[in-house]
Order: structure tokens, then sequence, then C-alpha cells
């Protein structure tokens, strides 16, 4: 019975990101006015909310992680698909394995949905895709925000 649910949500999420595998992969600046989800993103977590209840049962604590690790290698296929589609190779950067970029993006991926997820979905849809997508267009150090300036709330915090 559970395997009947995994493979519809795989082949569920498969056929959504086939049919808008062209929408992706277009750089964008988070800081742009004009920055916006890919549609297969919005599509997807729409799917996701839909099947919340389901979803988080799968891929919760107690949930089989068969499917997480099913989810992934469909992504990394999905990823080197587009890639080539893009690049005419499947290679991602040269500054580190492919291997390597592969989990640390698709890992990513994952960890926004499941905290969701875990959260019980206190944030819109809409939300988990912007923070999806702008969170692809990030580093790690952009989201420690060491750069950024503290408010007056925060140093007044450091000080009492």
């Amino acid at each position: 019975m559970v395997d009947h649910f995994e493979n519809q949500i795989l082949t569920d999420i498969r056929g959504l990101m086939n049919d808008h595998l062209e929408e992706t992969m277009k750089f964008q600046s988070i800081s742009d006015h004009s920055f916006q989800t890919y549609p297969v993103v919005d599509q997807i977590i729409e799917y996701i909310n839909h099947e919340f209840d389901l979803i988080r049962v799968l891929l919760g604590p107690k949930g089989d992680h068969h499917l997480e690790e099913k989810v992934e290698s469909l992504l990394m296929e999905i990823i080197d698909a587009d890639l080539f589609r893009l690049k005419g190779k499947m290679g991602m950067t040269r500054e580190i394995p492919d291997n390597f970029a592969h989990k640390i993006i698709v890992s990513g991926l994952m960890s926004i949905i499941k905290v969701w997820l875990l959260e019980g979905n206190p944030e819109s849809p809409e939300e988990i895709s912007k923070i999806i997508m702008k969170t692809r267009y990030m580093s790690p150090y952009d989201l420690l925000g060491i750069d950024e300036k503290p408010t007056k709330k925060a140093i007044s915090q450091r000080k009492g």
C-alpha cells in the first residue's frame, strides 16, 4: 500500500518537472524586484501542499527513507537532463566534484521541504516557493547574513 502512494508521488513529481523543464535554470538576482519563482517549483510545492498529510507521513521521521532517496535521485536525474539541455553536457561546476554539487543542491531542496512538513505547514506554498528560489541563488555565507547591518533592536539586546 505504501509503495503505491510513493510511486504515485514520484510519478506526479516527474510529470510536473518534465512538463516544465524549459522554465528552469534561468539566472536571477534576488535583489531584483522582478525576481520570480519557477512555475515548476510553484507547482511541486502546490502538489505537496495538496498531499501534505500523506507526504508528511511518508517523508517524516518515521517514514520510509527510501522515498527520500528516490526523490533525491529523481531530482538529480532531472537536474542532469536540464543541464544537458542548457550546456550540451551534464557536468556541474569545475570547482568541486559533481557528486558533491548534486548533493548540496538536492539536500538543500529536500531540507526546506522537510522543515515545512515537520513544522506543519506554517508558511504558505507561495512563501516556500520563494524560500526555495532565493536559497538557490544565495551562498551559505549570504544565508548567515554576516554582511547585513544589525538592527537597533539587535544592538540593544547585545547591550542588555
